[in-house]
C-alpha cells in the first residue's frame, strides 16, 4: 500500500488521471483553477525527478510539481485535497522540492498561486516568499476577430527548428529582460520538447527576423501561447497583432484547437490591448512568488 511521498520522473497515464480528478476536486471546492502546466506533465524530460505525489492508502491526495526551465530558477506548483488539510502534507511536498532544487543547486523557487487560492497564500506567506508578480490568464474559445486588412509589408511565420538556436537566442534576449545562459537554456527547452513548437517572424521579401512566439499544445483541442516577442525597434507597428493571428490560425488549422490560452502580465496594458483585438477575454488570474535559497 502506497503512504507518504512518492517521488516520480515522469507520471504513467493512470498518475495523470488521478492527478487531473483531484485538480478538478480542489478547483470546485475552491471556485478557482490551478495552473498546473499540462502539456508540461506528459513530456517530462526522462530521468528528472519534477513531480512528488503524496499517498493516503493508495489515494493520491497531494501533488507537487517542479517546472525548470531555466538554470537559475524553478517554478512550482500544487495542490492538497480538501479533506486531507492541515495535516502538514503540503509543507512535506514543498520541503522535498526544497532538497531537490538545493540538491540541483537551483537558487530560486516561483510559486505559482491561483488568485482566488486563500489558502495558497496564507502558505506561502508562513513559508517566508515574498511576492513578485502577477499575470492574467486570458482566454480565446472559437475563432479569433476578423482578420486584419492586408499589410504594406508582409508578415510570414515560419516553424523554426534546431539550426535556429543561434537565430532564437538573439531573438529572445531582444525581447525579454533575460541572460544569455538563461535564454539558451529555455530555447533548448523549447526547440527540443516534443509538444512545444516555435515560429520565427519575417518581414518582407528579404525575410528579416523581427520576431518570435511559441506554442504548446495541451491536450486534444487546447492549446497555449507563450514567449511571444517582437524586436524593440519593430514594435509599435502593427506587425504582432498579424503574427498572433497567424499563429491562431495555424493552431486552429494544425492542432484543430477550439481553445487556446496565454498569459500576460497584469502591468503590461500594450499586450492586453493586444490580446483583446484579437479575441482574448480575461479569464482569471496567477500570483507569482519568490523564494531564494541560501
Amino acid at each position: 500500500m502506497k503512504q507518504g511521498i512518492v517521488p516520480r520522473a515522469g507520471l504513467s497515464p493512470q498518475e495523470l488521471e488521478e492527478v487531473r480528478e483531484l485538480w478538478e476536486i480542489c478547483n470546485r471546492q475552491e471556485g478557482i483553477e490551478i495552473k498546473l502546466n499540462w502539456g508540461t506533465l506528459t513530456d517530462r524530460p526522462v530521468g528528472v525527478t519534477n513531480d512528488f505525489l503524496f499517498y493516503q492508502d493508495d489515494r493520491i491526495v497531494g501533488f507537487l510539481a517542479i517546472y525548470s526551465f531555466l538554470s537559475t530558477e524553478v517554478e512550482l506548483s500544487g495542490m492538497v485535497h480538501p479533506d486531507a488539510r492541515r495535516q502538514g502534507i503540503f509543507s512535506q511536498l514543498v520541503q522535498t522540492a526544497i532538497d531537490t532544487c538545493r540538491h540541483r543547486q537551483v537558487p530560486k523557487l516561483i510559486f505559482i498561486n491561483e488568485r482566488g487560492s486563500e489558502s495558497g497564500k496564507s502558505f506561502l506567506a508562513k513559508l517566508g516568499s515574498q511576492y513578485s508578480f502577477s499575470e492574467y490568464v486570458m482566454e480565446l474559445r472559437g475563432h479569433a476577430a476578423a482578420a486584419l486588412p492586408a499589410s504594406d509589408e508582409q508578415i510570414t511565420i515560419r516553424l523554426a527548428d534546431k539550426q535556429d538556436v543561434e537565430l532564437l537566442v538573439k531573438l529572445n534576449m531582444s525581447g525579454f529582460n533575460m541572460t544569455e545562459q538563461d535564454t539558451r537554456d529555455y530555447v533548448s527547452q523549447t526547440i527540443e520538447g516534443q509538444k512545444e513548437r516555435t515560429w520565427i517572424a519575417e518581414l518582407g521579401e528579404q525575410k528579416e527576423p523581427i520576431g518570435k512566439i511559441g506554442a504548446m499544445v495541451e491536450a486534444e483541442g487546447t492549446g497555449f501561447i507563450y514567449g511571444f516577442c517582437v524586436v524593440p525597434e519593430f514594435r509599435g507597428k502593427g506587425y504582432g497583432r498579424h503574427i498572433l493571428r497567424q499563429t491562431i490560425t495555424e493552431l486552429q488549422q494544425m492542432d484543430k484547437a477550439t481553445y487556446i490560452k496565454l498569459e500576460v502580465s497584469v502591468e503590461n496594458e500594450k499586450a492586453l490591448g493586444l490580446y483583446e483585438s484579437c479575441g482574448f477575454t480575461t479569464k482569471n488570474a496567477n500570483d507569482y512568488y519568490e523564494l531564494i535559497l541560501h
